[in-house]
Order: C-alpha cells, then structure tokens, then sequence
C-alpha cells in the first residue's frame, strides 16, 4: 500500500532525540528495572565536569501518587546529583545531591505554576518536582551543546523515516533549536518538512529538555497589561526565528506559536472545571490568566500566526477555545490555523467548538486506550465518569472538528500505525484484555490517514504541495507491507513500514534497516 507520508503534528525531534541518546529509561517497566538502569548509567564514563547524571523517560503510573521519592535515587547514585525526567515531560525525578544544589528544602516555596511534592509527615520534598519547579535543578544542568542537538535531530530524523514520517510540527521550538534545523538544512540532512512554532520569549517550555528557570507566572495575574505583554513577546519569537530562517529552504518554515495552557493530569496540574478528587477544591493550575491569553491571542491571530495550545484538561480547553472566539470577534475570521493538543479532558459544550470556531483537535490517539496511566493514577484522580469521556476523537469528529494526528514523541513512540490502531479500536495494541476506553469515541481509518497526512499538510500550510498523491505535489510517500483496509483494525499497528521516499529519493528500506 503506498500512502502520502505521515504528517506528525506534535513531535519533538531534538529534545527526544537528546532524550533517546542519553539515559533512556522509556524501556524499563518496573521501578526495580528504572533503578538498575540508572545504576549501569552511572557506571558510565563521566562527560562533564560537573558529574551530573541526566536521564529520562521513567513511567509516573509505576509510582504511588505518580511520584517516586528522592531515597530511590540516593540509594543508587549516592555521590553526584541526578536529573531525570518524566515520560510525561511535565515532571522530573531528583536525587537529594540535586536538591542541595538547586537549594531545595522545606522552606523553598512552590514556584509560579510549579509544584514541589513533600512527604506528607515532614515536609521535606520527596524528590519529584512538577512543571516550574523541575527547572528549579533543570536550569543547574550542563547545557547542550550545538552537537548534543545535531545528533539528536540526526536520530530523531532517522526514526521518523523508519515510520513514514516526512513532515512535522514541533511545538516551542527555542533559538538554538532552530539553530539546529538551520544547520540540518544547510547540510541536505533534513530529511521531513518542518514547521517550527516559537514560544514567546520569557515563558518556559515544559520541561521537555528546557535548561530555564524561568516560570509564567507573571502571566497568572489578572493585570490587562499582561496579555499585551505576552502578546508582544511572542510576536518578537516568531520575527527571531522568521529573520534566521531567510536563507532556509522551503523544508523549514515559522509561522507558530506555542502556548502551554496548563499541565498534565498525573502531577494534578491539568486545570479542570470540577475538581480533582480527595483534593479538595483543587482545580489544577492555568499557566495563563484568560483574559491575558485572550488578548494575547488575539495579537497573534491579527498577524495570522498560528497558535498551539496545549490544554490536557477540559477548563484548559475552554480557556484555549476561549481565547480562540475572542479573536475571531476582534478581527474576523483570518486563516490563522490554531490547534488544540492533546485534550485529555474536554467539556461535553466545548466538543462542537471546535467545528464552530475552526480550530484543529490534534490528538495523540496512541494514549486513548485504558494504559496504566489512566488505570493507576487518572482513574483515582477524576474518577470514572470523567475517565469515560477522555480523548473524544469520534465526537469531536462528528461534530464537524478538523482532527490532526501527533505522537508527543518522546513522550510515546512516534509510529503512526499504533495510533491508528488505538483510534479505530480504543484498545491496547499490544493486546493483552480487551478492555476498551469509550468505545462511541472510535473512528474510521479514513478519518485517521487523513489526520495523519491531508489534515496535517493543511496545519503546515502545504495542502496545495503535500499530503495527497497527486501529480505536481511532493513525492513524499511511505510504501507499506500491506493494505490496511484489507486487514483487521487491531493488526494495523503490526504493519511495517517497507520504503520511506523524501523529495523522491529513498530516506528509509527495511530490507538494510537496523533494528528501530
């Protein structure tokens, strides 16, 4: 079967490709398994001076309360601090050493948008620090260097042809990062098409490999002027980027912004319309006051940027769609491209927003089966009437919703096959029960290639070039060893990807393939 080659529209190619080559805990299924690994990284040769070990990947859902104690980690690496972060990518795993560093006690208050976990009985931090407060030690590490995130673009391109992946977004991309795609470019090495979206400067990334200890927290506040400021600020993060881009070639483009909008569920930063359960009336935490996102958004959509909320909880997604329509009402409707990722939680009002006001559901369908996230950590958290509605795919689709596809990588893997797999049958697709999240929420597997190409051109602003087979577009296509029509949904994600075809030459065969 030969397709137009997948589109990813949420990746992050040169953070996880750092993450991959780093210590990789993504394989470990159990706490004893992530502690051995980061026993055998430690025995590795030291490359700094500083003796930082650095690693990522470990499963929160393996973990009480997803939130796994600094003791752990002194027991196995006692003598030099230890930074690892979260599959999530919203929470970090210190040891004690790294604590004293950071100068992290009982006394350190939570930063702006950030939460530092506590033994409940002394006060003292546990070792897990969510959102902010993960840059609190983050911003104490070793950065990269311009060759650390050239050989992780190289491994991350790599992959994404083994997969069929020719073209990506990749949301709050920083200078140095687009130094990267730059140099990539220049040197033929740039083997998918590239949309980077900036993020507005002086408002941190996640953790995602983020070295800053910068938090939004100014944009909490309730003051008018901070939505202009914030507004003002991204639109400078798009002309930076724009004016290093000149000399680029048509495979790289800016033209986006990104905006966390809140958190994740499993550190309870999600921002919720009910609250979390056994918290009180804890609600999760906005990064952004809506009337200053509306302002800023609106600044953005005037100048016909695209924005890219990420909004896990379902108030987040309110604020995003919010902000979306007061856009809309100041300057009409422009062809600005916003999309919401994500969308764990979404209200059962807002689902037929996204058709109305034109923004894009990109989802990460490969999370929408019920996984030991969602049975260990969410399940206790909202319970089971909320956990039922999560990832509405189907709905918002029939709804009159554009959906696009993503993978969040290195969150999850980036095969685009697994998550088709899991889109049509909300189920594991490495089977095992047959449990299934939401069956209503399923779709077709038209509706899920057309996520993965067509509708992901269209978010690049390439559907007059790509995304379809056509004579004149781009000969980007990914040949497979079958056809998935002709096959049950719950084989899909057995499919292997045979030939990769970038600008018509060959990226990737399997027959010559080392193991992915």
């Amino acid at each position: 079967m030969v397709l137009p080659g997948f589109h990813d529209s949420h990746i992050h190619p040169i953070s996880g490709g750092m993450r991959a080559l780093s210590c990789s805990l993504v394989e470990a299924p159990t706490i004893d398994a992530i502690l051995a690994k980061v026993r055998d990284c430690a025995a590795r040769p030291r490359t700094d001076a500083q003796g930082w070990l650095i690693g990522a990947g470990w499963d929160l859902s393996l973990f009480p309360a997803a939130n796994p104690h600094r003791s752990m980690l002194d027991a196995v690496v006692p003598d030099r601090p230890v930074f690892l972060e979260g599959a999530d990518g919203h929470s970090a795993w210190v040891n004690s050493r790294a604590l004293a560093i950071a100068g992290i006690d009982r006394s350190t208050p939570d930063p702006g948008n950030g939460v530092i976990e506590r033994d409940r009985a002394s006060g003292e931090p546990s070792g897990t620090l969510r959102e902010s407060a993960a840059a609190l030690v983050s911003s104490r590490l070793p950065p990269p260097s311009s060759e650390d995130r050239r050989a992780g673009l190289r491994h991350a391109l790599r992959s994404a042809a083994s997969f069929g992946i020719t073209a990506m977004i990749d949301p709050g991309v920083d200078q140095d990062n687009f130094e990267t795609y730059v140099a990539a470019d220049t040197a033929g090495e740039l083997t998918a098409r590239v949309l980077a979206c900036a993020r507005p400067l002086g408002v941190r990334a996640g953790v995602h490999g983020s070295t800053t200890a910068e938090s939004a927290a100014s944009e909490s506040e309730a003051d008018p002027e901070v939505g202009g400021a914030l507004g003002r600020r991204g639109l400078d993060a798009v002309a930076r980027l724009r004016k290093r881009a000149s000399g680029a070639s048509e495979r790289l483009d800016v033209g986006c912004l990104k905006i966390f909008v809140d958190g994740v569920l499993e550190g309870e930063t999600a921002a919720l319309l009910e609250p979390y359960l056994e918290r009180g009336d804890h609600r999760g935490i906005l990064n952004v006051e809506p009337r200053a996102l509306e302002a800023a958004v609106t600044q953005w959509d005037a100048e016909r940027i695209q924005v890219h909320f990420h909004a896990i909880g379902d108030r987040a997604v309110r604020v995003a769609l919010d902000a979306i329509e007061a856009a809309r009402r100041a300057n009409g409707a422009r062809d600005a491209r916003h999309h919401l990722a994500h969308l764990q939680l979404v209200g059962p009002a807002d689902v037929p927003r996204f058709g109305a006001l034109d923004a894009t559901a990109t989802f990460q369908a490969l999370w929408a089966y019920p996984d030991t996230y969602i049975e260990n950590v969410n399940l206790a958290q909202v319970g089971p009437e909320r956990v039922a509605r999560m990832y509405p795919i189907g709905g918002i689709h029939r709804a009159g919703g554009r959906i696009a596809a993503g993978s969040d990588w290195p969150v999850t893997s980036m095969n685009p096959l697994l998550a088709i797999e899991v889109a049509l049958t909300r189920q594991d697709p490495a089977g095992g029960d047959a449990d299934t999240l939401n069956a209503s929420e399923r779709v077709d597997l038209d509706t899920m290639l057309a996520a993965f190409t067509a509708q992901g051109a269209w978010l690049m602003r390439q559907e007059k070039s790509g995304g379809s087979i056509e004579v004149g577009r781009h000969a980007d296509l990914v040949v497979l060893d079958r056809d998935l029509f002709a096959i049950p949904p719950s084989e899909i994600g057995e499919v292997r990807v045979e030939r990769t075809i970038f600008a018509g030459k060959t990226v990737f065969t399997a027959a010559v393939a080392s193991p992915n």
